[in-house]
């Protein structure tokens, strides 16, 4: 069932051109489609840059889509701005523990203020019961309640984090690079936790990660981004076994395998990641890719509309 569906979403951002300079606008995202079903785990992939971060942002309503719509459960809330509901239906766990939490604030004041601030109605001894219930379900211990976030490691902090963003009961959770400033040894507990919690709480994920060894084990789907834009999506076997843009094989070719045995090419893209102030004609990725033909300079391909998409003139195959 679909749980999320973005159409054409596109966000701008006016960056000043200097003394005596035009404005110029800065294209983050460019034209976002997609849906994101019930109980799915949907990984977007990219490198530094690409316009993940302004995504989850545009989802959680931070910011504003220059344009598009955002349906939830097939009703608008980009139009007239989320209710109360809508809030509380989709949560975000940022990417830095050490930062998200705010130093002066008890752990239990730091989980009871999204439903203060979103006036759940719920007594004093309700509200408290249920942070310290949510503690324990993320692996912490109730006394932990009136501690500061300063006496916590990097990943304790992130399981604050995500008790945070469970507090209001979402249904879907955008998880910011919720693993990449952790630890490996750690990494792989939060992501347990993740994964329990989803079946706990029947939850959706968006899952923003620039590791792809990570995306493989955790994610249902995939969707890649560059420069804004999404050059490829599909399941996990479809993308990851048959690649069809140039751009992901590229990714691919550089993620780490651990079986010595397997041997695999490296493909080393050439030139620089082009500029969002001032992005180039036709294919976003024709200057760095092996395969660009004339027509990729001068005609925007068209991202495929079938289960395994792409955006390529020329898509790879088996």
């Amino acid at each position: 069932m679909k749980i999320l569906k973005l159409n054409n979403i596109s966000k701008d951002y006016n960056v000043s051109g200097g003394f005596l300079q035009p404005n110029k606008k800065l294209k983050a995202l460019s034209n976002i489609t997609l849906e994101i079903q019930k109980g799915e785990t949907l990984a977007v992939v990219g490198e530094s840059g690409c316009g993940k971060s302004t995504l989850a942002r545009i989802i959680t309503m931070i910011e504003n889509p220059t344009q598009g719509e955002i349906f939830l459960h097939g009703q608008s809330i980009s139009s007239l701005g989320m209710s109360k509901k809508n809030r509380t239906a989709i949560q975000i766990v940022f990417q830095d523990p050490y930062g998200s939490l705010n130093p002066r604030q008890k752990i239990g004041d730091i989980l009871e203020e999204p439903l203060i601030i979103n006036q759940i109605h719920l007594g004093k001894i309700e509200i408290e019961k249920k942070a310290r219930s949510m503690l324990e379900k993320v692996g912490l211990l109730p006394e932990h309640y009136d501690r500061y976030p300063h006496m916590f490691s990097g990943g304790q902090r992130q399981r604050i984090a995500i008790a945070r963003a469970l507090m209001l009961n979402p249904e879907i959770v955008v998880l910011d690079e919720p693993v990449s400033a952790l630890d490996l040894s750690i990494q792989s507990q939060i992501l347990n936790l993740l994964a329990d919690l989803q079946n706990q709480f029947q939850l959706t994920y968006l899952f923003i990660s620039h590791d792809l060894s990570i995306v493989r084990h955790f994610a249902d789907r995939v969707m890649v981004m560059y420069l804004g834009q999404i050059v490829e999506e599909g399941s996990i076997d479809q993308v990851f076994q048959n690649p069809k843009h140039p751009y992901t094989k590229a990714l691919l070719s550089a993620t780490p395998i651990a079986d010595p045995s397997i041997k695999k090419e490296r493909i080393r893209l050439t030139g620089e990641i082009p500029s969002p102030l001032n992005p180039p004609s036709g294919c976003s990725f024709h200057n760095r890719c092996w395969l660009a033909q004339d027509i990729c300079k001068i005609e925007k391909p068209l991202l495929t509309k079938e289960d395994h998409r792409s955006s390529c003139h020329f898509p790879l195959s088996k």
